[in-house]
């Protein structure tokens, strides 16, 4: 089953244009990503990092825009995980005005688990790889 979380535009993401400059979708996407570790998977990211020493660094990006997003709006993002390698997870995201169904953005990120001593790839624990594997259903808003 997907997870949701919900990010308010604040006044600082958007441009000159009033919408939302879209490096600023990317940190969206990772608060998205530490809002997953902490409420499904049950660690917060940065236990993961400091006390675990594991991470999950994204290695590939595909994003498509489709919406603008604007300042006060509030957003729902949908985390579904695709894939599920020996060392690697597809986390996919879809981007939504909270109470519409218009897709304004989506996101399929690659990432790599690893050893954060030595920057290496290591296998996913275990532990992780049953919990993205619970997340593999996309649901609509």
């Amino acid at each position: 089953m997907a997870y949701r979380t919900t990010i308010q535009v604040r006044f600082g993401d958007v441009d000159k244009a009033g919408i939302v400059y879209y490096p600023v979708i990317f940190h969206y996407l990772h608060v998205a990503q530490e809002d997953f570790f902490a409420e499904y998977a049950g660690v917060p990211y940065h236990r993961l990092i400091d006390e675990e020493r594991t991470g999950f660094p994204t290695v590939s990006d595909s994003t498509e825009f489709y919406r603008p997003m604007r300042y006060g709006d509030v957003l729902e993002i949908l985390v579904h995980i695709s894939r599920v390698g020996r060392s690697s997870v597809t986390f996919e995201y879809r981007i939504y005005r909270v109470g519409s169904d218009e897709l304004l953005a989506r996101s399929s990120q690659i990432k790599v688990a690893v050893d954060m001593d030595t920057w290496e790839k290591v296998e996913i624990p275990d532990k992780y790889k049953e919990i993205f594997e619970g997340c593999r259903e996309e649901t609509s808003p």
